[in-house]
């Protein structure tokens, strides 16, 4: 502990890098572990949710049942979508995809660059920032009013904040479909050795799982999600029969 704490930087070194709430969680640790006075004395490691400071397993699950679940993990995995759809967005939500930065984090020593353009690809520019990320997300604009998230944060915690909790979790599910897209199509261009054409390739695929989703829906909102989907297509040619093939090139904001 000494050798960790007496210098700064701390002595210290992640395997992944800490981000968000999690570097927050981090600092108010160190916060905490700060204010202690060391000695030289032998570590004794004490369990405080057990009356003998030992631990358990069913200390800590009892204290686990007994708190709060975040609302940002709850509410996504309540969402109607494939199972394996919740779990990439939730590792979406931690920062853990195995996008080129995070692979290089694990001694991969290929290309950086994101397959959409020259920059180097991370999660938030891969889903957000990236031109070809943008008209996606334009097209959404267009086709249903909504003005698109900002980052991942923004997207789980503030991005429908007015919005009922019923339509959240549609627009949620929308949202799932695009990204997922996104992500697929990336895949393609990266495994499978595809050729990239349009936007059209990730819209038209996210607008296919969105009529395909909505048969896990209530049936009164099946509706909905299915003319959601059809907006989406009828934007994207409108935006393809007045710019081409460039349309990845002229509209983004």
């Amino acid at each position: 502990m000494a050798s960790v704490m007496n210098r700064a930087p701390l002595n210290i070194s992640f395997k992944r890098t800490l981000v968000e709430d999690k570097m927050t969680a981090w600092n108010n640790l160190v916060a905490k572990i700060s204010a202690y006075q060391l000695s030289d004395g032998r570590d004794i490691f004490t369990w405080d949710l057990h009356r003998h400071d030992n631990f358990t397993v069913r200390s800590m699950y009892q204290y686990l049942m007994n708190q709060e679940t975040p609302f940002v993990n709850k509410f996504l995995w309540k969402l109607k979508i494939p199972l394996k759809i919740n779990f990439f967005l939730w590792y979406l939500q931690q920062g853990v995809i195995l996008t080129k930065d995070n692979l290089a984090k694990r001694n991969w020593s290929g290309s950086k660059k994101c397959c959409f353009c020259d920059h180097n690809e991370i999660i938030q520019h891969l889903f957000f920032d990236c031109q070809h990320a943008k008209i996606i997300w334009r097209v959404v604009q267009v086709a249903t009013g909504l003005t698109p998230p900002k980052s991942m944060t923004h997207m789980f915690r503030n991005w429908l904040t007015c919005i009922s909790m019923k339509q959240r979790r549609l627009i949620f599910v929308g949202a799932a479909a695009l990204i997922w897209a996104i992500w697929c199509t990336r895949n393609d261009l990266i495994f499978e050795k595809k050729i990239f054409t349009s936007f059209m390739q990730a819209v038209f695929r996210g607008a296919y799982w969105l009529r395909f989703w909505s048969l896990l829906q209530r049936e009164d909102t099946r509706k909905t999600i299915c003319l959601a989907s059809k907006a989406l297509e009828v934007v994207a040619l409108d935006i393809f029969a007045k710019n081409g093939w460039r349309s990845n090139n002229r509209l983004c904001f």
